[in-house]
């Protein structure tokens, strides 16, 4: 596949895709490149941009991580632009934990190196080692003291939210990530700078939907926020202008930078759905006025996509091209993943953006969703 006259970042070039990889990035049409008619694609000057990374949503239109319907949540997030995600678990029992593991397990074996959607890179486990004092929307009932034992009983979880505080999880940040196959993400957590401080110490590297279900960023005691900055970790953000205020956010950009500051968008089941009583975890969600919550009037979660958060970063103020690297490189970069360029040797996993900063084209894996 050849994308012709793409723009990429201002400038008119082609794109050769060869085997779901970015073969050439070139301005010039070099001899014989467009003679397969049938194999290329003029896109006429319309803004090429890489795919979505999501690294912590729960589900999306209608499809939940915790049901494990891998097939039908990929295509979901191929619709709304995110090429490429970790479907996140919330805090449940382990039984049910494991059976998510095997879903995927069974999805990712029926594939064959088809392209039916999103790229699934891992889970993200969501808990259940966090703090009942910052549970947030997680239920309580199966929060519980960190287990690398049971843990190792899992399969595919690139990614764990954990609170760093709770007895014998210093040790259990340090065994699951020696060997760079999971991160640990700080979140659900009353800790403050100087165990954050130790955890990083120990392997954590990311911050966990940052501000939400944490101590907040103070002059004197800058708790988990304020040890990300001094360690140059990751901070995730849920950029549906609901959850972190607009000043917030660009402090937070000018923290951390595009490339620290991970754009996530925390989403239910119930994003681009209807407003309407859910069920998230076991938990009701109530959502009215794109704000999802529980009951007693709790953040649930986001109901928006990732392209949704990309463009009300810009609306606050963030460079588009740095909302789309926080989108993109970033989280890609975090997760070790060649994907979130436009170069050569990356993943063929793009967006073809209109005038009207609408999503026209979806590309995954060089396969057209």
């Amino acid at each position: 596949m050849i994308l012709k006259n793409a723009k990429i970042s201002g400038e008119i070039k082609n794109i050769v895709i060869k085997q779901g990889v970015i073969e050439a990035v070139t301005a010039e049409k070099a001899a014989g490149l467009f003679d397969n008619e049938d194999d290329v694609i003029d896109l006429q000057g319309k803004t090429v941009i890489p795919g979505l990374i999501d690294v912590h949503t729960h589900g999306i239109c209608g499809f939940d991580t915790m049901d494990g319907d891998f097939e039908n949540i990929a295509k979901s997030y191929a619709k709304v632009g995110t090429t490429a995600v970790l479907p996140t678990t919330m805090t449940m029992p382990v039984e049910m934990l494991s059976d998510v593991c095997r879903k995927l397990r069974e999805y990712k074996a029926s594939l064959n190196g088809e392209v039916k959607g999103a790229d699934i890179l891992g889970l993200h486990f969501e808990g259940p080692y966090i703090a009942l004092s910052r549970k947030g929307a997680q239920n309580e009932a199966y929060v519980k003291k960190p287990s690398v034992e049971e843990f190792s009983t899992f399969s595919d979880v690139k990614m764990i939210t954990v609170a760093p505080e709770v007895e014998g999880c210093m040790e259990f940040i340090k065994e699951i990530t020696k060997d760079g196959k999971c991160i640990a993400s700080i979140g659900h957590s009353d800790c403050d700078c100087e165990t954050a401080l130790r955890a990083m110490e120990n392997g954590a590297n990311c911050l966990t939907h940052t501000y939400n279900c944490m101590l907040p960023l103070h002059h004197r005691n800058p708790g988990p926020i304020g040890a990300a900055v001094e360690k140059n970790a990751y901070a995730q953000l849920i950029l549906d202008g609901i959850h972190i205020a607009k000043q917030t956010v660009l402090a937070t950009y000018k923290m951390f930078g595009p490339e620290r500051m991970v754009i996530i968008s925390d989403s239910l089941s119930c994003a681009c759905l209807p407003d309407g009583e859910y069920e998230s975890g076991g938990l009701k969600v109530i959502l009215g006025g794109g704000c999802a919550r529980l009951p007693d009037g709790t953040l649930a979660g986001s109901s928006v996509s990732m392209w949704d958060c990309v463009k009300k970063a810009t609306e606050m103020g963030i460079p588009f091209e740095d909302a789309v690297i926080m989108a993109s490189r970033t989280p890609a970069e975090l997760l070790g993943v060649k994907k979130g360029r436009i170069e050569e040797g990356y993943d063929a996993d793009l967006l073809v953006i209109d005038d009207n900063m609408n999503i026209e084209r979806v590309i995954i894996g060089g396969q057209k969703m």
